[in-house]
């Protein structure tokens, strides 16, 4: 099941969706007075059918802006959780190539199929995730617990981070394929931390 991003409308869709429901209602009001009068039953009927297709061309505009904007968010992802070796580059290449032409019902088969893909980026690189614990002597209270906690978050590839001011210690969960223990250790030391690998 894929999933559907909050995203904030245009305003300028949400007029345009707001004035066809206005005329939509107004439609349905002289449906009504029709009825009331008993009217002709073919000219009932063409007003209902234009009800109908003013509702399905509002839902298009709505389902669209939603979909398009969502499927791109879910390319951008793909494509920054694979690293380039993951299995599924040409099947992200495809879609993103297909993504400006796509039509309503394409939008909403290529969403399954991203998701799809992104659900597998994500599992994959959850098994390769790393985990190392360092040992910080001069951790000497929660404040230092905090920024080294600030510091090893904004790293790229950074999954978790554990600090224990009181035992000195931080355990960092990680993406071997975009950071390594080195690269981690030397971000702590830039900023005046002495990380020392601890033995287990």
């Amino acid at each position: 099941m894929y999933l559907i991003e909050i995203i904030m409308l245009p305003k300028d869709l949400t007029k345009d969706l707001k004035d066809r429901l206005k005329s939509i209602n107004g439609q349905v009001e002289g449906i009504i007075k029709m009825l009331d009068k008993s009217d002709n039953p073919a000219q009932i009927l063409n007003q209902f059918k234009a009800v109908n297709k003013g509702f399905e061309k509002a839902q298009h505009l709505l389902l669209d802006e939603v979909f398009r904007k969502t499927l791109a968010i879910r390319i951008a992802e793909a494509l920054e959780t694979c690293p380039g070796n993951c299995g599924q580059e040409e099947k992200i290449a495809t879609i993103r190539k297909q993504f400006p032409n796509l039509n309503l019902y394409e939008l909403t088969d290529k969403m399954k199929e991203i998701e799809s893909i992104y659900e597998f980026l994500q599992t994959n690189t959850e098994k390769n995730m790393q985990t190392i614990t360092l040992t910080i002597d001069n951790m000497v209270c929660q404040g230092c617990a905090e920024k080294i906690t600030d510091i090893l978050k904004e790293l790229e590839g950074i999954k978790k981070v554990k600090t224990k001011a009181i035992q000195k210690s931080v355990r960092v969960e990680f993406n071997p394929d975009k950071i390594n223990e080195s690269e981690i250790e030397n971000a702590l030391t830039k900023s005046g931390y002495e990380p020392k690998k601890a033995v287990i």
